[in-house]
C-alpha cells in the first residue's frame, strides 16, 4: 500500500488553524484486497442492484451479493458499489456529526484563489479537496456544494459539483424501515448530484449520479459505510429517471474505477482521525477555529 505524497501547501493563515494538524497525516493508496479487487475488472451487472430498487440497500444487517465493485450496466449508465470499514471506535453518529460540521468553514478560514477554501474538506483527502459548504449556509436542505477533483492529485481540473438532498420517505421509505433502521444504530444519507462551472455563475453542466449511503456498526467494531452510486440517474418528480445528458466520459469504466480509487482513499483517511476530531469540536460552535 504505497504513499501518497502529493498535497497542495496550506496557506500561513490555515496552518495556524488547530485542525491543520490533520492534513499532514500519511495518506495511503488503497489497501492491496482492495486494489486487487479493483484491478479484477468489472463485476457482473446482473449483481448490481438496479435503480428501481435502490432502497433494497437499507437493511440493518446482511449484505449484498456484491459490496465493492464497478460496472457498465445494460442501459449505458454507470454503477459503483463501496464498501468501507471505519475502526478506532469510529461510529454513525460521527459521521452524521461530521456531514453537517464539515460544511461550516471554520470562522477564520482565508477564502483563498477560488473563494471556496474549506479546510475541514481539504483534511479529509489533501490531493483534491478544495471546499465544501451549504448553499443556504445553513443545512443541507438548500443543496451542498463541493470543489474537488477524483485523480488524487495527477492534475486533473477541479470540478464544481451540487448535492442535492432527498427525502427519502416521498421514494418509499416507510416509517417502519426508518426505525427499524435507527433503532439499529443506522445513519442514512441520500442526495442526488449535478455539475456545475467552476466559476462565479456555476453555469449548469450535463450530467447527474444518484446516491445512497448506509452507515452501521459493523459486527467485528467500529463501523461499515455502504454506499451505491448510479451514474446517469438522478431524482425528478417523485422518481428516479435516466439521464441521457449524462458526459461519455463519465459513463465508462475507466472513470468508475477512478471514483472508486479517490473513495476508498479519502474513507481510510477519515477513519483514521474521526475519533479524535469528534472529541475535539463536537461540543463547539461549528465555526471554531
Amino acid at each position: 500500500m504505497g504513499t501518497i505524497a502529493y498535497r497542495p501547501e496550506l496557506s500561513s493563515e490555515e496552518k495556524k488553524l488547530s485542525m491543520a494538524k490533520y492534513y499532514d497525516l500519511p495518506l495511503y493508496a488503497p489497501a492491496p484486497l482492495q486494489q486487487q479487487l479493483l484491478d479484477a475488472g468489472p463485476i457482473d451487472p446482473k449483481l448490481a442492484i438496479k435503480t428501481e430498487n435502490w432502497l433494497d440497500l437499507l437493511k440493518p444487517s446482511g449484505y449484498n451479493p456484491v459490496e465493492y465493485g464497478y460496472c457498465m450496466l445494460e442501459d449505458g449508465s454507470g454503477y459503483i458499489a463501496m464498501y468501507s470499514v471505519y475502526p478506532n471506535n469510529c461510529e454513525p453518529k460521527m459521521l452524521a456529526w461530521w456531514f453537517h460540521w464539515l460544511n461550516v468553514p471554520p470562522k477564520s478560514q482565508p477564502l483563498g484563489p477560488t473563494g471556496l477554501d474549506n479546510i475541514k474538506y481539504k483534511i479529509w483527502c489533501p490531493p483534491d479537496h478544495i471546499g465544501h459548504g451549504f448553499i443556504n449556509g445553513k443545512d443541507k436542505w438548500g443543496g451542498i456544494w463541493t470543489v474537488e477533483s477524483l485523480d488524487l492529485g495527477q492534475g486533473e481540473e477541479k470540478v464544481y459539483t451540487i448535492r442535492h438532498p432527498i427525502n427519502l420517505k416521498e421514494y418509499g421509505l416507510t416509517d417502519e424501515k426508518e426505525k427499524e433502521l435507527k433503532d439499529a444504530g443506522c445513519w442514512v444519507d441520500s442526495a442526488y448530484e449535478t455539475f456545475h462551472s467552476v466559476d462565479q455563475q456555476h453555469t449548469p453542466l450535463p450530467g447527474t449520479h444518484l446516491m445512497l449511503t448506509l452507515s452501521r456498526p459493523c459486527p467485528l467494531g467500529g463501523m461499515e459505510k455502504i454506499t451505491r452510486e448510479w451514474i446517469g440517474y438522478g431524482l425528478k418528480d417523485g422518481r428516479v429517471w435516466r439521464d441521457h445528458s449524462t458526459p461519455a466520459d463519465t459513463l465508462c469504466e475507466a472513470y468508475l474505477k477512478k471514483v472508486m480509487i479517490h473513495a476508498t482513499v479519502e474513507a481510510q483517511q477519515l477513519s483514521k482521525f474521526l475519533p479524535e476530531l469528534y472529541r475535539e469540536y463536537k461540543d463547539k460552535p461549528d465555526d471554531a477555529d
